[in-house]
């Protein structure tokens, strides 16, 4: 009877106390999802991620530690979702949410995987942590799970090592393995913390300063959901359209920047309707630089979200990765295509431009040329009639403010609402 009873004492207090790391790893999750995103915006608490799940007991608690960031930091997938599918006349508001609910749900799930099954047991060595740590990063950044690898701890980086680009990468990435090294009285992990420390007070005090282009103007609308049910309507935002851009070039602009796909599938009407605009710009050395979908193929219909270099300069980039489910969906009966990853730079009034197409901005892999070459200007586009009002628009802002001052390049954004 003695025996029985201490093994329920023991069985007892092992619950509670695997339960308790549970609460806390389920309370970290939250804090650190809000402190380094909206609304906070202090990205350094990431390092509290790896350092908090190499200290949890077990992969349950791991779990729950990355599916409750992920799930913070994502919220507004399923109202996102109802707004998208629903704006656009494809689902009922009721299965939207659910379907969105469902995303909400898997891509945390999925997120937090290989942290999950790459956490070593509490005996392994500092240097398994340290690797395991950077493997479960990189998967979680690099497709093919990098699709949807938006809140990557790599974020961190920008804020370490500014302007570092590619080497500042490879030490934020350093910075996130030494905070998942438990033991922390060794000679090795002291010399290495302090050197990074070093290093990024050195990255912060020579950060150069970033400037964008003189003359660049970047447009933020207020056109909402574009209307491409009749020519009517199509002809109506156009027309809107051309008013903003002439008004911004009568204002002194010699670049404007127009959010994406805000001119919606580029049609052979709208070319006509360009036409006049485009010689006057043309003539006078204008460059207008303006988002559209372009058709690849009619049946099923394939396109490409891209951005179009008109006017004084030609150019053309196509989206990397179209927002998954929403524009890309391959099988569908109606789909965006993926650009090439090679893409090179756009030249714009003779600067070299790294575009960031809406989706992209929460990403970090289509963005590894300026993690190698670092560009004169980031531009980002973006149409989010559907969630500017919600912590989304705030995080995409985060992220690609984190790559722009990674690359240590001045950020130009035109967005819709």
């Amino acid at each position: 009877m003695h025996k029985s009873q201490s093994r329920l004492l023991l069985g007892t207090v092992g619950a509670i106390h695997n339960g308790s790391h549970r609460l806390l790893a389920f309370g970290a999750g939250i804090i650190i999802a809000l402190l380094a995103w909206y609304p906070g915006s202090y990205p350094i608490t990431l390092l509290a991620l790896p350092a908090l799940w190499s200290r949890l007991p077990n992969r349950v608690a791991a779990f729950t530690l990355w599916t409750t960031y992920y799930l913070v930091g994502a919220r507004d997938i399923p109202v996102v979702c109802e707004r998208f599918f629903v704006g656009h006349q494809e689902l009922s508001a009721g299965m939207a949410v659910t379907q969105g609910t469902a995303f909400w749900l898997l891509q945390a799930a999925v997120l937090a995987l290989p942290w999950t099954i790459l956490k070593p047991e509490r005996t392994a060595s500092g240097f398994s942590y340290a690797c395991r740590a950077s493997l479960a990063t990189l998967i979680v950044t690099a497709p093919p799970l990098g699709i949807i690898g938006w809140l990557s701890p790599i974020h961190v980086a920008g804020t370490l090592y500014p302007g570092w680009r590619i080497t500042g990468m490879s030490l934020g990435l350093a910075a996130l393995c030494t905070a998942s090294v438990r033991s922390r009285e060794s000679a090795t992990w002291v010399t290495c913390a302090t050197v990074l420390a070093g290093l990024s007070l050195y990255a912060h005090w020579q950060e150069p300063h970033r400037s964008p282009p003189t003359r660049w103007f970047s447009v933020d609308t207020t056109l909402g959901r574009f209307d491409q049910s009749s020519y009517q309507s199509i002809y109506a935002q156009t027309l809107q359209l051309q008013s903003i851009v002439r008004r911004s070039f009568a204002d002194g602009a010699s670049v404007v920047i127009l959010p994406e796909e805000i001119a919606g599938l580029w049609r052979p009407a709208m070319k006509l309707w360009w036409h006049a605009d485009i010689d006057r710009m043309r003539a006078a050395g204008q460059t207008l630089v303006l988002g559209m979908d372009l058709t690849v193929k009619a049946s099923p219909l394939r396109y490409t979200d891209s951005t179009v270099i008109t006017g004084a300069e030609r150019g053309r980039l196509d989206s990397r990765q179209p927002v998954p489910v929403a524009l890309w969906r391959p099988g569908g009966r109606i789909s965006a295509i993926r650009g090439d990853i090679n893409q090179p730079y756009v030249m714009i009034a003779g600067h070299r431009a790294a575009m960031s197409l809406c989706f992209e901005d929460l990403l970090w892999w289509p963005h590894w040329r300026t993690l190698l070459d670092k560009p004169d200007v980031i531009v980002s586009q973006s149409n989010g009639w559907f969630d500017s009002d919600l912590a989304l628009a705030n995080i995409q802002r985060q992220s690609i403010e984190a790559v722009a001052r990674l690359a240590g390049a001045p950020l130009l954004r035109a967005t819709n609402r």
